[in-house]
């Protein structure tokens, strides 16, 4: 049997789709049923349903959601840890299956690793990556946080995804209100760590820490700071105003190495250099060694007084 060159079109199509094309595109340019069956012996690969790889290689972890839009169509939106990695959220962590909504009228179906959930609170609008449509910002988020039960995973996705203004805590509580209650605690938990002010989980935790206490007074997260010829001075994690301490969360994997080592050290020598007296912890001993780390705060607080506070003038932050 002779076989037929591919058209020049489908192999375009291919070029701009990481090397897949669908059934319908494949008979669209005149390759049959019959063909592609030949073809998918020696040649090419069936990867889903009615989408094939031109190749008879693997296919790349990151064709994979472009091979799950191909095959729930253009009317579905990427969502969840998928729809979270493409929108840059570095905290989306790993992908294993694509979650694609899809309107009501169409039946949920799980295969491979792609996932179809209908809703029909079907977003309208999305954010286009070429041929990928991902779902409004706060429902990707809201997804991803109720399909787990990982609270640490769902207060760090959150709070990055506040802090890099994809989402505001209030359009996250307009998205908790409006979706199922399924999975909604962990959503609602995330919500509230973003809502606290903290730029990141360790710094939730310090939070909490902190406020166990009986005696210190109630800290302010990521404060202004200004030095009393207005100049503006590194900003903190905690800030207890009534006598100008300073607590830091020193994080190995953001302050470890090269430039962000160095901006930490500057950082703590600008705020040395204008009388403010700094704490530093790590996640590791916030998260292990809570008691310890509040005595510590606590006996800072203690040995300092309003009379000698540094002249740093303070803005909480909204």
């Amino acid at each position: 049997m002779t076989r037929i060159p591919t058209p020049d079109e489908v192999l375009a199509l291919a070029a701009e789709q990481a090397g897949l094309v669908t059934r319908a595109q494949l008979e669209a340019h005149g390759i049959t049923a019959r063909a592609l069956r030949a073809r998918l012996v020696h040649e090419w690969r069936l990867v889903l349903p009615g989408v094939v790889l031109l190749s008879r290689l693997a296919l790349p972890t990151e064709a994979r959601p472009l091979a799950a839009q191909l095959m729930a169509g253009q009317d579905a939106r990427i969502t969840g840890r998928a729809g979270a990695r493409l929108l840059g959220l570095a905290n989306a962590g790993e992908v294993r299956q694509v979650d694609l909504l899809v309107p009501a009228t169409r039946a949920t179906r799980t295969v491979a690793f792609v996932r179809l959930s209908r809703t029909d609170r079907m977003p309208a609008a999305a954010t286009r990556f070429g041929l990928l449509a991902v779902a409004p910002p706060a429902r990707v988020v809201g997804d991803a946080c109720r399909a787990t039960a990982d609270l640490r995973y769902a207060r760090a996705l959150v709070i990055e995804a506040v802090q890099r203004r994809k989402v505001t805590v209030a359009t996250m509580f307009d998205e908790l209100f409006a979706g199922p209650t399924r999975g909604s605690a962990t959503l609602r938990a995330a919500i509230e760590a973003a809502g606290s002010g903290a730029w990141s989980v360790a710094e939730h935790d310090l939070i909490r820490v902190v406020r166990r206490s009986r005696v210190l007074p109630e800290p302010w997260p990521n404060p202004m700071l200004r030095d009393p010829s207005g100049g503006a001075l590194p900003t903190p994690d905690l800030w207890f105003d009534d006598v100008g301490l300073a607590v830091q969360v020193h994080s190995h994997a953001h302050h470890a190495a090269g430039e962000q080592w160095t901006a930490t050290i500057r950082a703590d020598s600008a705020l040395a250099e204008a009388g403010v007296l700094r704490l530093a912890f790590t996640p590791r001993e916030i998260r292990r060694e809570p008691d310890q780390v509040l005595d510590r705060i606590e006996r800072a607080h203690r040995s300092l007084t309003a009379a000698r506070r540094p002249q740093v003038v303070a803005l909480r932050r909204a």
